[in-house]
């Protein structure tokens, strides 16, 4: 349902923030692996927990480029299960997996200066992670939804840019900004709460490869890695009317590893 959701807002996305060229529109659909490594940290740098394991998803994206500028507006979504390792609240060592399912909408604007084969690109896209960590061993389970704008700023570096192929490297630097986490309490009789995320930083990296088939289609293979931080939420006093407990979401890092399998198709 989510591929067909997805497949229906692209279309009319696209058309609205592209203008018109020689080709109206070049639309990209890639299978992708992601390489999922989530790790949350107390304050003395010990890790708490970590999730770890390989997510499937799909990506779907209109891109179309008018002189030097090319306009991209993208839509992804994972969707798979990770290894948790970690403990209880009371130190007690716990193992389980994790329901993983992350949606990003992405918007990127490119330049390349004249008579240069490089560019410079910046994006902006909004990512909602869902976090469902999966009942094992008389242990409840637990839900939290994060959501957050990040920004990226980078280069492109082209090392072959020929007619048939092209093979460019992307690196970026990244910030993330106003994010939440909703943590679903309710089977523990304390209802759902919001705490707010900190903002933090990180890296990005991608190398790319395309060939082309025709006049108006290719074939391109990619290898990304993210890497970025949140810092530790503010603190929240909630009860069930009987327990009063102080939920705060520690300091984390993500680092996200994912190859790409797609194909482009020019309008």
């Amino acid at each position: 349902m989510a591929i067909k959701i997805i497949s229906k807002l692209v279309t009319p996305a696209c058309l609205i923030a592209l203008p018109a060229s020689t080709f109206a529109v070049n639309m990209r659909v890639a299978a992708e692996l992601m390489n999922f490594d989530y790790k949350e940290t107390d304050t003395s740098g010990n890790t708490i927990n970590q999730e770890t394991g390989f997510i499937p998803g799909l990506t779907i994206a209109g891109s179309q480029p008018y002189r030097n500028i090319e306009n991209s507006v993208e839509l992804s979504l994972y969707d798979g299960q990770v290894d948790y390792d970690g403990r209880t609240s009371l130190g007690q060592p716990h193992q389980t997996t994790t329901a993983e399912t992350i949606f990003r909408l992405l918007y990127r604007l490119g330049w390349s200066p004249r008579d240069t084969k490089g560019a410079f690109y910046g994006k902006v896209y909004w990512q909602q992670w869902d976090r469902d960590i999966q009942p094992n061993n008389n242990v409840l389970g637990l839900f939290e939804r994060y959501r957050w704008w990040t920004f990226e700023a980078g280069v492109q570096l082209p090392f072959v840019k020929e007619q048939g192929r092209n093979l460019f490297l992307e690196l970026g630097i990244l910030a993330t900004n106003n994010g939440t986490i909703m943590v679903d309490l309710t089977d523990q009789g304390f209802g759902n709460h919001t705490l707010d995320l900190g903002d933090g930083y990180g890296l990005s990296g991608e190398l790319k490869y395309e060939i082309m088939q025709a006049n108006n289609s290719s074939f391109q293979f990619g290898v990304q890695i993210k890497s970025w931080e949140f810092g530790r939420s503010n603190s929240k006093t909630i009860s069930n009317g009987i327990n009063v407990n102080i939920i705060t979401e520690p300091d984390s890092r993500t680092v996200q590893t994912t190859l790409s399998a797609g194909y482009v198709h020019r309008f």
